[in-house]
């Protein structure tokens, strides 16, 4: 027969197919979003990148200035070099001399507020070989007078300190001066050389910029920057009236510590790149 019914299967494949069609997905993004994207994708890429800023080569041109500076400060520490003769025919007895003296001087540095770690002593002895018999030196050690040296360093950490200390040691008959050397603590002096360091590179910025301005070039990036090692020249010990540095000199008890207000040096050398 042509006229064949349709079976119910065929029925029901046919309406199942009809019924689960594949949605469609809308996709319409303006033409105009994608150029503000891709815009400022563009401007992100360029502020990491800075084309404008690329380090200089190595052929680029520099310059160089000093910048210097000088600080000044009141010295807070004040050293002290005393030293004493001893003469003795019998060597241990000289060194018991010495060593009886060394701790005699130590003891009362230290009831006068000096710290243990801010005294120094040495001793350094010979013998005067001009007596001895010239036929057998070998033979003869003990003759000839010895000899010895007793060398204190005495740091005093304040003024007060320094004055009593002054005041003691002349009443110690020492052989030279016993005027104080004022120098810098550590504290202090890496201060004012921080402070110094910052005044010399601001000096050698003003000089390229002058310079810059003068001639018509611009200043880029720093190439290199060397600093000074530390401070020039130093601190000087102050000579009041009457004083003398010679080997038999010895201030007046009155003898005030003056320390005054030193000067210090410093100097920076900056490299610049210039276009």
């Amino acid at each position: 027969m042509d006229n064949e019914t349709p079976s119910a299967s065929s029925t029901s494949s046919s309406h199942t197919s009809s019924s689960f069609k594949r949605p469609k997905l809308p996709l319409s993004i303006s033409p105009r979003w994608i150029i503000l994207i891709l815009l400022a994708i563009i401007i992100v890429v360029l502020l990491l990148w800075k084309p404008w800023n690329q380090a200089p080569g190595a052929n680029t041109r520099t310059v160089s200035f000093t910048g210097n500076a000088t600080v000044k400060a009141t010295p807070d520490e004040f050293t002290f070099y005393p030293s004493y003769d001893f003469t003795n025919a019998d060597k241990q007895a000289g060194l018991s001399a010495v060593t009886a003296k060394s701790n005699e001087l130590v003891a009362k540095l230290k009831s006068i507020g000096v710290p243990d770690a801010k005294i120094q002593t040495s001793i350094n002895s010979s013998q005067d070989s001009s007596k001895r018999p010239q036929a057998y030196p070998q033979m003869l050690q003990s003759d000839g007078d010895f000899s010895f040296t007793l060398q204190l360093n005495v740091v005093a950490t304040s003024r007060a300190i320094a004055q009593k200390v002054q005041d003691y040691l002349v009443t110690t008959t020492p052989t030279g001066t016993v005027t104080p050397y004022p120098t810098f603590s550590e504290t202090l002096r890496k201060k004012l050389e921080t402070q110094a360091a910052y005044d010399a590179g601001k000096d050698a910025r003003s000089k390229a910029e002058q310079s810059a301005k003068n001639i018509g070039y611009k200043l880029r990036a720093v190439k290199s920057v060397e600093e000074g090692n530390g401070f020039t020249g130093g601190v000087q010990p102050l000579k009041s009236s009457g004083d003398s540095y010679g080997t038999d000199a010895v201030p007046a008890p009155e003898l005030g510590v003056q320390p005054g207000e030193n000067s210090l040096d410093y100097s920076v050398t900056v490299v610049y790149y210039i276009k």
